[in-house]
């Protein structure tokens, strides 16, 4: 506080001396260049270059960290935007021998995002800082950087619901901050009792001992650090699964914590087409330290590339190539643990009949090593049908923690005819077929957070069937002033209205629809519900989660 506070004295004082105006004005862009700049501090001394922050990412021109960070096992790839590890090259631990050896034996290269803003090339140091050897924190909108040094060990808090307070002298002013169980702290220091540390974002202060786990890995000597994390294991309690759609960008995680969600599943890592058994990353760290803050858990969806043209024949190739199977299963558990999540969820869709075999393996060689890196293992499956063979149910359900049944798309994009989206019938029908090969404790109920505009002409033709989202069906209703009409076998409501020389027929997605949904986890006593996805989704329906899965409401309560 006391250099920061001398400096923009001096800083003043220098300003004073200039009296004409674009001296002043000169002087100032001397500092970051660029008003949408955040200042950067390097070890307590204001840098020259500017940063960005983004969605509490901390971005550093790549000059700067040239300059500053240890880069000499590292590639920069300008024209791709990507920080290039080669993890043969690295000293990494896992979360033992084995699983060291199998990344650093298979991974081969991966690889960090890096960001252009205004045409400067930055890095998230965020998910770079370990091999950088540069942490980096943001406090009142400035990015500060110390380099490791040979006393940074790993700590971290062990507890939820800890508090750091300020000052152990009872008779002075004291603050306190609550803390997260998993949240990175520095130590500064030791009493009998208290440890005083250093938070992310700079606050210092003071916890128990018992609050604070210690490593006596150094960081400084350590490319790479990811230890075994204490898997969730779900005791009696329904749980509830949302993905959320991620693109070149991810969007962030719901702002407080939802009573209805436990998990937060983005769709960041996919197999490239055609690729070597290599994996695209679109991980946000920021993104899952703030859904940990907010008390969600995480986990990682990674695909086939499902949509990408030559996605099934590839898939065909990588699970009858052990090279490419081991180089994707490694790639996948590296990015998995460089963005800290705490389990992943497998979406492998058009895969061919004759690949089930291969999908089962791949599995269970990644559950191998999600059990050691203790992480959950999840995969994503359609309904039982004679079309979707591809999913062994019976032999995979040993391999993972749940199966997500996609109880959804009874009428899909490409559907001859209007219909719902899931109706109750097709649901129930998919989840009696799924309990004759899985556990009842590893079902998660498929749930649509979307509807279909279905677009039809005078005999019944499907012109076209956008999807909505259930927020847009609801303000639609309320807009034009229609009545819903509640179908029962269905169990949902339905509304037509005229459009020009067509008519809009819509199957509702609403809390009431839900709630005859989640009758079903009851009914058969599922592990709980899988919803696609958070972006279509509406407040109102995550109290009905919450009410039916962790409160044991009836369904009429909802009727």
């Amino acid at each position: 506080m006391t250099k920061n506070k001398a400096f923009v004295i001096a800083m003043i004082c220098l300003l004073l001396t200039t009296v004409a105006t674009v001296g002043i004005l000169s002087g100032l862009t001397s500092f970051g260049a660029n008003e949408n700049t955040n200042p950067i501090y390097f070890e307590g001394k204001r840098l020259s270059e500017g940063g960005y922050i983004v969605n509490q990412t901390p971005y550093v021109p790549l000059s700067v960290v040239q300059k500053l960070g240890n880069t000499d096992k590292l590639t920069f790839d300008e024209k791709a935007k990507k920080l290039l590890i080669d993890l043969s090259m690295l000293n990494i631990m896992m979360a033992d021998d084995q699983t060291t050896d199998f990344i650093k034996k298979y991974g081969g290269t991966v690889y960090i995002p890096l960001k252009t803003f205004d045409d400067v090339l930055c890095v998230p140091m965020d998910a770079a800082e370990q091999f950088l050897k540069l942490s980096a924190s943001i406090s009142n909108g400035t990015i500060r950087i110390h380099r490791y040094s040979g006393s940074d060990r790993i700590a971290k808090i062990n507890e939820n619901s800890i508090q750091m307070v300020t000052s152990l002298n009872s008779q002075g002013k004291q603050s306190s901050f609550p803390l997260s169980k998993g949240e990175m702290v520095s130590i500064l220091g030791e009493t009998d009792n208290y440890y005083k540390i250093q938070t992310r974002d700079e606050l210092t202060g003071y916890v128990m001992k018992s609050h604070v786990e210690i490593s006596d890995v150094d960081l400084s000597a350590v490319d790479f650090y990811a230890p075994r994390k204490d898997k969730y294991v779900r005791g009696k309690e329904k749980i509830n699964v949302v993905w959320q759609y991620a693109s070149a960008t991810t969007p962030p995680p719901p702002e407080s914590k939802e009573d209805g969600i436990d998990i937060l599943a983005p769709t960041w890592f996919h197999q490239i087409v055609g690729g070597g058994g290599s994996v695209e990353n679109t991980g946000d760290l920021s993104y899952t330290r703030t859904a940990h803050d907010s008390g969600y858990l995480v986990w990682a969806t990674i695909t086939n590339n499902m949509s990408t043209k030559g996605s099934t024949a590839y898939t065909t190739t990588v699970f009858n190539n052990s090279a490419l199977l081991n180089r994707s299963v490694a790639q996948y558990l590296f990015y998995s643990c460089l963005y800290d999540v705490d389990g992943i969820n497998i979406d492998y869709e058009q895969v061919a009949d004759s690949d089930a075999a291969g999908l089962t393996a791949f599995t269970a060689l990644l559950r191998q090593y999600t059990e050691r890196q203790g992480l959950n293992l999840s995969i994503d499956t359609l309904i039982p049908k004679p079309w979707t063979i591809e999913y062994d149910r019976d032999a995979l359900s040993k391999h993972v923690d749940y199966i997500a049944v996609m109880t959804y798309d009874e009428h899909y994009s490409s559907s001859p005819t209007a219909g719902s989206v899931a109706s109750l019938p097709w649901v129930t029908e998919a989840i009696e077929a799924t309990l004759k090969e899985v556990p009842k404790e590893k079902v998660l109920l498929g749930i649509p957070l979307y509807t279909r505009v279905w677009v039809v002409d005078s005999s019944g033709k499907v012109i076209r069937n956008p999807s909505a989202s259930m927020g847009y069906v609801r303000d639609l209703i309320i807009d034009m002033n229609l009545t819903p009409t509640w179908l029962d076998r269905e169990k949902q409501y339905f509304i037509s209205y005229p459009n020009g020389v067509y008519t809009d027929k819509i199957w509702v997605e609403d809390a009431r629809s839900v709630a005859n949904r989640l009758a079903l986890v009851q009914t058969y006593d599922l592990a709980g519900s899988a919803c696609w996805e958070y972006r279509w989704s509406m407040p109102e329906i995550w109290p009905v989660f919450n009410g039916m899965l962790k409160q044991g409401k009836d369904l009429s309560y909802y009727e």
